[in-house]
């Protein structure tokens, strides 16, 4: 009898499940789906280096978070979309991201105006947008808001760096400036002249030109600068712009006299690239001298960059590390993929170990902290390429950073 009933529930019971089967087995799905973590990035043109360095270092932190157990057992998935260079396109993917993929935590990579423009996405959409490597002040400050977070130092300390290195310079009187006319070179130059103004007052600004973002021929600008003398040219443009700048002042011969040189970022690109058109003396700011760095962590990034990229790592690299890890350690910390203001509210009390050191996040605008160097360029088959920075000096970002009562204030907060 026993064995009756039993054989005729079975296939009842079969039904049922087969009936409910499906909902269980989305939700079982749902509680092992990959939790996705956009990337947006300029990964065509002549930028495409940097945003690949990047998307690399992001790549290890959330590689690293998976192999600590992802979120309780659910692994962290990159994804990336190409804006091409364009505001507009970055908009589009973000919007995509947002709606279509359901993605809460978006990053822009090297585009300071696209991280603003997706980052009103955020704030309309309540997730939590993050620049990647975007360096307005702007970011968190003018168009801040809760749902945005930022990887890099900003326009702001930037610009106080490179002041007080020419504040030790009393060799220094005369200087002219170049950066790329866009939200970025604006605010690079607006806080690097402010900075200046209260370091060293004396110093004349003789000239100062706009370029535009990829330009191929600085002829007309580099003729600019040499038509007035200075002992000193700041540049702000990086990647392709600095190649082009440099090839013109080559053929142009702009640095055959006195004039010397500080460019801001020397390792957003491999060195090599630029090795035999830097100027003898050129200085300038970097992210990760990794050379000159002993730390068991950096070693180890060092490596991982190298075998995945074939190649050894720059200053990208290391702040997509940041912009991962910062994402990926708030949302375990916070314990969930899903409640972003409690995610926000955890990225405000973490810090973790990065290839420069620790690296932590300020509270009020959810901004990394970390280390960050000047130095000169030095020739040396010591270095790889055969080309690295010496003399170099550590900044501590946290010392130079725009104070939070002020960024809040800008903020009409």
């Amino acid at each position: 009898m026993h064995r009756l009933i039993k054989n005729r529930l079975f296939p009842a019971l079969a039904l049922a499940a087969a009936l409910i089967s499906p909902s269980a087995h989305a939700q079982a799905a749902s509680g092992n789906d990959p939790i996705k973590l956009g990337l947006i990035d300029i990964y065509s043109g002549g930028f495409a280096f940097i945003a690949d360095s990047i998307r690399t270092g992001f790549q290890i932190a959330v590689d690293e978070a998976n192999a600590a157990g992802g979120l309780k057992g659910r692994p962290f998935q990159l994804v990336s979309a190409d804006m091409g260079g364009q505001v507009e396109k970055a908009v589009t993917e973000g919007r995509r991201m947002i709606l279509e993929d359901k993605i809460k935590f978006v990053t822009v990579g090297i585009h300071s105006g696209a991280a603003i423009a997706v980052g009103n996405l955020g704030k309309e959409h309540k997730v939590l947008v993050t620049g990647g490597f975007a360096t307005t002040k702007r970011l968190t400050g003018e168009s801040g808001h809760p749902y945005i977070s930022r990887a890099n130092l900003s326009t702001v300390e930037i610009g106080s760096v490179i002041a007080e290195y020419i504040k030790a310079r009393p060799d220094i009187k005369r200087i002219s400036t170049i950066a790329p006319d866009y939200e970025y070179g604006q605010q690079f130059i607006e806080d690097f002249m402010r900075a200046l103004k209260a370091a060293r007052p004396d110093v004349v600004v003789v000239r100062q030109e706009w370029s535009k973002l990829g330009a191929t021929d600085f002829s007309a600008h580099v003729t600019a600068l040499q038509a007035q003398p200075v002992d000193l040219i700041v540049n702000g443009g990086f990647g392709a712009d600095l190649v082009n700048l440099l090839k013109a002042s080559k053929d142009f011969g702009l640095f055959a006299g006195k004039t010397q040189f500080f460019t801001h970022g020397l390792d957003l690109v491999k060195m090599s690239s630029v090795k035999d058109l830097l100027p003898a003396n050129t200085a300038g700011t970097v992210w990760y001298p990794f050379y000159a760095l002993n730390s068991a962590k950096s070693k180890s990034f060092a490596a991982e960059v190298e075998k995945r990229m074939k190649t050894y790592p720059t200053g990208p690299t290391t702040v997509g590390y940041s912009a991962g890890k910062m994402i990926v350690e708030s949302i375990r910390k916070a314990g969930t993929a899903t409640d972003v203001e409690k995610v926000i509210q955890a990225m405000s009390t973490i810090s973790f170990e990065g290839p420069t050191g620790k690296t932590k996040v300020r509270g009020c605008d959810n901004m990394a902290m970390f280390d960050f160097y000047v130095g000169t360029v030095k020739r040396d088959a010591a270095f790889p390429d055969g080309i690295g920075v010496t003399d170099i000096k550590t900044y501590r970002t946290e010392d130079y950073a725009r104070p939070c009562q002020e960024l809040l204030r800008s903020r009409g907060s």
